[in-house]
């Protein structure tokens, strides 16, 4: 476990970790129970018909008192760490008497923070520079769970699922599409509309982007798809659904979205609306998000690429063939316009056909 590329990654272990290693850190377990500055426990698994050491879990009385974890490869992925975190931190609450446990990891560290949040902690926000690493400082995140917390997730992960059309396909980012993303967000055109992108934009900026979906999918805040190529795989554009956690107006999301330069003016990102909008007003029972209230918004320079005016909602009718962003209603705000659409409006047969796979 301790020679695992991830756990390397991640943790503060040596680098060169053998048999000394492992006793020189029995020794220090068993002198921090001795002490009461640390609480240490192995994780067995059952590897056929007998237990197998499968990983530990700390908790470092501080002050503050906080959590750290490590789990064997073969043993990752069955919800093990989130059982033993649970059974070690109600003990710590009860048997122990701490008044909170906070978690940290270097910002990126998802698979942590996947334990942490299924387990009940609270979010607390990044902080750069604030993890010590192998003689450097690394960005943060940090959250924190008390003794009255339930030990249940408090935020729903929402996964960007895989929705397929004509000729695109919705997908996660990869790492592959990092280059693609930097090449859209220094493009004029799209600077011009998103002013308050880094400039210049590198890959680097590329990859806290995406880093910062997938945080914020854990949060329940968005959801952000890579519109790719459907054979190709090649990144087309970027569709995501945001503010789905507003208090002021539960049940809904908006919709941004920009394209890569060579993908403009071939209906790429009207047909990535065309499938979010279905996905996201379909009732959960239907493997949607069951939203009842999606909107979307441009200055007017960009309104024939977003939505053709029509009537107002009350009133208006959707012909078969029209399109999800043409059916959205418009309102001027100046200085640009919003449109909405809400669950139990007409959508466009053709989409409905699609999602039905007829």
């Amino acid at each position: 476990m301790a020679q695992d590329p991830e756990t390397v990654k991640w943790t503060t272990v040596p680098q060169r970790y053998g048999p000394a290693e492992a006793e020189g850190w029995l020794r220090l377990v068993e002198g921090a129970w001795r002490k009461q500055t640390m609480w240490s426990w192995s994780i067995e698994l059952a590897d056929g018909d007998r237990p197998r050491f499968a990983g530990n879990l700390d908790i470092r009385l501080g002050p503050p008192p906080d959590v750290g974890f490590a789990l064997a490869p073969w043993a990752r992925g069955r919800g093990v760490m989130v059982r033993a975190a649970r059974l070690a931190l109600r003990w710590a609450f009860d048997e122990g008497e701490l008044p909170v446990v906070h978690w940290s990891a270097g910002a990126g560290n998802l698979a942590s923070w996947r334990v942490a949040h299924a387990v009940g902690f609270t979010f607390d926000g990044s902080r750069p520079r604030s993890i010590p690493h192998r003689g450097e400082l690394r960005d943060g995140w940090f959250a924190h769970l008390g003794p009255e917390d339930v030990m249940t997730p408090r935020t729903r992960w929402r996964l960007p699922v895989e929705l397929v059309g004509e000729r695109v396909r919705l997908r996660p980012h990869r790492n592959a599409d990092l280059p693609r993303i930097a090449e859209a967000c220094s493009d004029a055109r799209t600077r011009h509309w998103l002013p308050t992108m880094p400039a210049p934009y590198t890959e680097e900026h590329a990859r806290s982007f995406v880093l910062g979906c997938r945080l914020e999918e854990s949060l329940g805040i968005s959801i952000t798809w890579a519109a790719a190529d459907r054979e190709s795989g090649r990144l087309l554009a970027n569709v995501g659904l945001l503010h789905l956690a507003s208090d002021r107006s539960p049940g809904s999301g908006e919709i941004g979205y920009w394209a890569h330069p060579d993908a403009r003016g071939w209906g790429v990102v009207r047909e990535a609306v065309d499938l979010v909008v279905v996905h996201a007003l379909a009732p959960e029972g239907e493997d949607g998000l069951g939203l009842r209230r999606l909107q979307i918004g441009a200055a007017w320079a960009t309104l024939p690429v977003v939505v053709r005016p029509r009537e107002p909602a009350s009133s208006r009718s959707v012909t078969s063939g029209s399109t999800a962003a043409s059916a959205m209603a418009p309102t001027r705000t100046a200085p640009g316009t919003t449109a909405s659409i809400r669950q139990g409006d007409a959508l466009p047969g053709r989409l409905l056909r699609e999602r039905h796979g007829e």
